[in-house]
């Protein structure tokens, strides 16, 4: 992989916005060649926090939930490597892909490791998660991440961010989440989340400034509810369903990203203030999936 990509997509991962700089540097002419883009993955269990002073014991990719960020660009060879250091058998489902899901997306044994490719051939934003049965448990305990596959025209520079939703179940003891399948299949969440954590982004804003447009890769990685995804204060001046460009809407205020889905926004904040972004199914938004933008 080209070592600029690396470089600007490892930044946007781990950043809270990235700047404009490096979605600039993510832009390619259509002559580039198509390149290897290596994901790997290593299923173990891990603790981590998930609202406000509570913390769950997860399974996870690469220890965090969600797992890391993939990015790579409509053409490139994904090769995903799943090592399994857990004690049960893990798998991992790509929305991306295009292949056999019993070749690609087989279980991996305790202490196995299993690699295999797809070629990326639609851009887009797309969920990730671990396909073992039963496949609520697994995403609900924590198994679930995000790919970005960029257009290989390249996108206009923005500032970017990836949000993945999701929601935790069961009941909090001594500050942390005891979950359980039973949990998952009869009750309502005890917290939604966006990356991971309820209230996140109202803990801890993440910040634009006026004018400058704004790029949110949205995935509801669930396991069971949608995003209605909204930002308060402002209407979207692009919307692309799974983030292609071929299927762009255009003032779009609310937008529902189904269970699996995702869904790329455009905006830009006009005035100084603070943006809130939720889920308008508000009962879940008080649970968690709330967040601000200020904007300066």
């Amino acid at each position: 992989m080209e070592p600029r990509r690396i470089a600007a997509a490892t930044r946007i991962a781990r950043g809270v916005l990235a700047p404009a700089a490096l979605a600039a540097a993510l832009m390619f002419p259509a002559a580039v060649a198509a390149a290897t883009v290596e994901a790997d993955l290593v299923a173990k269990p891990a603790k981590v926090t998930v609202a406000p002073g509570v913390k769950m014991r997860a399974w996870t990719f690469n220890g965090k939930v969600p797992g890391p960020v993939i990015r790579a660009t409509e053409g490139d060879t994904i090769e995903v490597t799943l090592r399994n250091s857990d004690r049960m058998a893990h798998s991992v489902d790509f929305h991306a892909a295009e292949i056999s899901p019993q070749v690609g997306f087989a279980d991996v044994n305790p202490g196995a490791t299993h690699t295999f490719s797809f070629v990326a051939r639609r851009p887009g934003v797309f969920l990730y998660h671990c396909g073992t049965s039963p496949v609520l448990e697994h995403i609900g305990m924590g198994m679930y991440g995000a790919i970005v596959v960029d257009p290989i025209a390249g996108r206009p520079p923005a500032r970017e961010k990836v949000i993945v939703q999701s929601e935790f179940y069961g009941p909090v003891r001594k500050h942390e989440i005891h979950p359980s399948y039973k949990a998952m299949r009869t009750e309502d969440p005890t917290f939604t989340a966006f990356n991971g954590r309820a209230f996140r982004y109202r803990d801890n804003p993440m910040t634009a400034a006026v004018g400058e447009p704004l790029r949110l890769f949205v995935v509801a990685a669930g396991p069971t509810l949608d995003s209605d995804f909204h930002v308060v204060g402002d209407i979207f001046d692009t919307v692309e369903p799974d983030g292609n460009p071929l299927n762009p809407l255009s003032g779009v205020s609310t937008y529902g990203v189904p269970a699996g889905g995702g869904a790329m926004f455009e905006l830009t904040l006009d005035e100084p203030g603070t943006y809130p972004f939720v889920t308008h199914a508000f009962r879940w938004a008080d649970a968690g999936a709330l967040g601000l933008i200020e904007a300066e």
